[in-house]
């Protein structure tokens, strides 16, 4: 490889042809500095000795190469994966650049969605605008094979960068809502503008082209204290802030097979959410979490709770007795065992979902106008108040639990998540 690379660079210079780096070293997968080194007279380095050397990932191929079979996942999402699994491990995983240099080395190829088309960038003030989105019809498996079928609410601070990912059932308005309601408390204030596209749930089409915004919308938007954008009609890129969060997103992927229920996705989408405010952004060259400080100061007034959740649904305030239910709509729904003896809020949206906050934590959603008896139990919750009771002893405890509800008529009866 080395020997046809010299062998074209010697040819463009009888030429009198000075060659592109970044397109020579993408043909020979070689760096572009290293071609940078030839062209200048450099040439090859003579050989080290470490030429054929054992990796430090050699040790986990197997699952490197599972992984990197998985569709849309990055070589990111595969190494963080690998840091967090084999946390103990001696010696310890190596870096990042490493492991791209292991996997050009191995010829491993990382499925990867094809590079989106070039658009100019714009900047916004500290404090001027929210980008928001959905990351829509996600579908994953956990550790027993069980599949998840979920969306994800995203948003992106135009300044600094700064995410947010949080899980939902599906995309209704009330969802929506919920989950901007839920963005502006962890944000702690109101960005001035929020930008989004023409979803369903925002923005309706007449039969005479024109986008009218949905009433409730605008009014939590007047309520709140922010102003709603609508994209031009075809042209995403104008939130494209938001659209490269899908970039961090699709490192959710390598955990396909290696969560637990419910509770192990939304701790793996919260993984993700932090470390893509911990890491260096590429436009601005610094972690988004760090220009938050500043850009918090240049927020909006934060709108009184009781406000922000009236323009949500109906609120009422809950102890959680040592059965772990709460009573809604005439019936009892679940929450967790660390929610017992706990004052909880409680938010019953207009199509009929409950949703369950523990302090700023949503904690449990449940569908109040699904079928079901009078007491719902999440497989979850359930199992996991089992789990330390003698009668369940060395058995599967999921399965068990599954026979309970089943006795109980509760199983099923309620919103999964």
């Amino acid at each position: 490889m080395e020997r046809n690379l010299m062998a074209e660079l010697n040819a463009d210079r009888e030429c009198g042809v000075r060659p592109n780096f970044s397109e020579v070293a993408r043909r020979y997968g070689v760096d572009r500095h290293t071609v940078s080194k030839y062209w200048n007279g450099g040439g090859p380095s003579p050989d080290d000795g470490r030429h054929g050397r054992q990796s430090g990932f050699d040790r986990y191929r197997d699952e490197i190469e599972e992984k990197a079979a998985l569709p849309g996942v990055t070589a990111k999402g595969i190494h963080e994966l690998l840091l967090e699994r084999h946390a103990g491990d001696e010696p310890p995983v190596p870096g990042y650049n490493a492991f791209t240099s292991y996997l050009r080395g191995r010829g491993i190829a990382v499925g990867r969605a094809a590079a989106p088309d070039a658009h100019p960038r714009f900047e916004t003030a500290p404090g001027e605008q929210l980008q928001f989105d959905w990351k829509e019809d996600v579908t994953m498996h956990d550790r027993s094979g069980r599949g998840y079928r979920f969306d994800v609410y995203t948003s992106t601070l135009g300044w600094s960068r700064m995410h947010y990912f949080v899980r939902s059932p599906t995309r209704t308005r009330d969802d929506l809502l919920a989950c901007m309601a839920d963005n502006i408390r962890w944000l702690g204030g109101v960005p001035r503008q929020w930008l989004t596209d023409n979803m369903s749930a925002v923005a309706t089409l007449g039969g005479d082209g024109r986008r009218s915004r949905n009433g409730r919308v605008a009014a939590f938007a007047r309520e709140a204290g922010f102003e709603l954008a609508l994209c031009r009609p075809r042209t995403p890129q104008t939130k494209g802030k938001d659209e490269s969060a899908n970039r961090f997103l699709s490192r959710l992927r390598a955990y396909e097979g290696d969560f637990e229920g419910w509770e192990g996705l939304d701790r793996a989408i919260a993984r993700v959410c932090a470390r893509s405010n911990e890491e260096p952004n590429r436009t601005t060259g610094l972690p988004p979490e760090l220009l938050f400080r500043r850009e918090k100061e240049a927020l909006g007034p934060m709108p009184r709770e009781s406000v922000l959740s009236a323009l949500v649904g109906d609120v009422s305030w809950q102890m959680v007795p040592a059965t772990m239910l709460v009573r809604c709509a005439g019936r009892e729904f679940s929450v967790p065992r660390r929610c017992i003896g706990r004052r909880v809020r409680l938010l019953l949206e207009p199509g009929g979902r409950l949703r369950v906050y523990d302090g700023g934590e949503l904690v449990a959603t449940h569908d109040t106008a699904a079928p079901g008896g009078p007491i719902v139990y999440r497989e979850g919750d359930y199992a996991e108040a089992m789990a330390d009771k003698r009668w369940g002893g060395d058995a599967d405890i999921e399965a068990q639990a599954r026979r309970n509800l089943e006795l109980l008529g509760g199983l099923g009866g309620g919103e999964e998540s």
